[in-house]
């Protein structure tokens, strides 16, 4: 009745899912890396840094714990040998902030958690009469900070229609478009302006003219960060 696997499932692949048949391109093809790390860093701080074709964050978690996580393009992996220490030292570590973090910080594990084929293309809501949630309806790109926020959000309208539908308050059609339209009244256009402000990370030279254009005015940025987080729910 509900799906909730996330932003990418076998299930995906077997329904053959809009996304999923898709060429690589500026929406797709991205890899996540994530990194617990013991550093010298501010606790009340999040932090986002730009590098080639892609950006990466900081942020307290627990104990003396910090997450260090970043995305980038399954391209910049490849041409450094498909290896994640190569890329890093080659790409990330160009940016002075980054070449100090990793430099200076104590890792917990040797390894990453890592995750490929991210895409943040247009999904159905709805599939083989499945109402989709969260990331398995529509993924929003991690630098807008709101992927949570919309999981939860989403799991609540849906559960408003379910209900409904088992109480034969409405139809089983009713019950998908009804979801539909409700969903995308309250995502459609943060998963947008998502896109959009995507497109301008990973290219230094844009990305640096666009955050010292718009430090200036508050007002704009505090109307950059409410198209991508909506309304208390």
């Amino acid at each position: 009745m509900s799906g909730s696997f996330g932003k990418r499932s076998n299930l995906d692949v077997k329904w053959n899912r809009d996304f999923i048949k898709q060429k690589p391109g500026k929406l797709n093809n991205y890899i996540g890396i994530k990194y617990h790390i013991k550093t010298s860093f501010p606790f009340d701080t999040i932090a986002l840094h730009n590098f080639k074709n892609g950006y990466c964050g900081i942020s307290k978690v627990e104990g003396d714990r910090y997450c260090l996580c970043y995305l980038t393009t399954a391209q910049n992996l490849k041409e450094n040998n498909s290896s994640i220490k190569e890329m890093e030292q080659n790409i990330l570590c160009k940016n002075p902030f980054l070449k100090k973090i990793f430099s200076e910080s104590e890792f917990f594990l040797p390894e990453p958690v890592t995750i490929s084929q991210i895409s943040f293309d247009k999904k159905l809501q709805v599939e083989n009469h499945v109402l989709m949630t969260g990331d398995a309806a529509g993924m929003i790109t991690p630098l807008c900070g709101n992927g949570m926020s919309m999981a939860l959000h989403s799991s609540k309208i849906v559960f408003k229609f379910i209900d409904l539908f088992l109480n034969k308050s409405i139809t089983r059609n009713e019950m998908e478009e009804q979801y539909t339209f409700q969903w995308k009244t309250n995502f459609e256009r943060r998963l947008y302006a998502g896109r959009m402000i995507q497109k301008l990370f990973g290219k230094e030279f844009v990305t640096n003219r666009f955050i010292g254009a718009v430090k200036h005015f508050p007002w704009l940025i505090n109307r950059m960060v409410k198209s991508t987080h909506g309304q208390e729910f």
